[in-house]
């Protein structure tokens, strides 16, 4: 790959300083985080899922012309984990998720149809710990809202993903019942009262 591995000398992040096509770009480093076990690899030929991921957004990068270092790794749940470090974080993340969201659809779509690995997590920065956190405060208020007042709330569409988080800790807090509501992109969480009057 373009990358260095762990264990070599890293690069520094690259950086494009003027115009003029005969300049020779560093090389972006790289690291993978993920156990080394191969044992239980059925792709033979071609490359891992991992590696396919990294190089992806390593060209994703390039064609944005922003900095970053890409960490890749797998981990115990077979979830494919491509991390980008350093470099204009809001860019790569985008209004609301929405760039970072496009990337990882990319590639989960890209490796799905090249390796068969289905599940692919594409972060900047700690995005998706702080979002999952944000989702999570705001499935607390909705289900209070909606316990204290009795009545459906609904909240602002979300990815999959994100829906995915808010149902779970719904389901963990009790007390609510929550539904996804309208067509994709515009999907939507509904949390309603698990008891008590509210219209049907």
């Amino acid at each position: 790959g373009n990358g260095h591995r762990t264990g070599q000398q890293p690069s520094t992040p690259r950086g494009r300083k003027g115009k003029g096509g005969g300049r020779r770009r560093p090389a972006r480093r790289r690291r993978s985080t993920g156990p080394e076990s191969d044992e239980n690899s059925e792709q033979i030929d071609g490359p891992e899922p991992e590696d396919l991921a990294g190089d992806l957004v390593e060209v994703l990068l390039d064609g944005f012309d922003l900095d970053g270092d890409i960490e890749t790794g797998t981990d115990e749940d077979d979830v494919v984990r491509v991390r980008v470090v350093g470099g204009n974080n809001d860019a790569l993340i985008g209004e609301g998720g929405k760039t970072i969201n496009a990337i990882q659809y990319l590639v989960a779509h890209t490796l799905t149809r090249r390796t068969g690995h289905h599940r692919t997590v594409v972060d900047v920065g700690d995005y998706r710990d702080r979002r999952e956190k944000a989702l999570k405060a705001l499935a607390a208020r909705a289900a209070a809202e909606a316990t204290e007042h009795s009545e459906e709330i609904e909240l602002d569409a979300m990815n999959p993903a994100e829906r995915r988080i808010v149902h779970m800790e719904l389901k963990e807090i009790g007390g609510v019942e929550s539904r996804s509501e309208g067509e994709e992109p515009h999907r939507r969480i509904v949390v309603v009262p698990a008891e008590g009057d509210w219209p049907e």
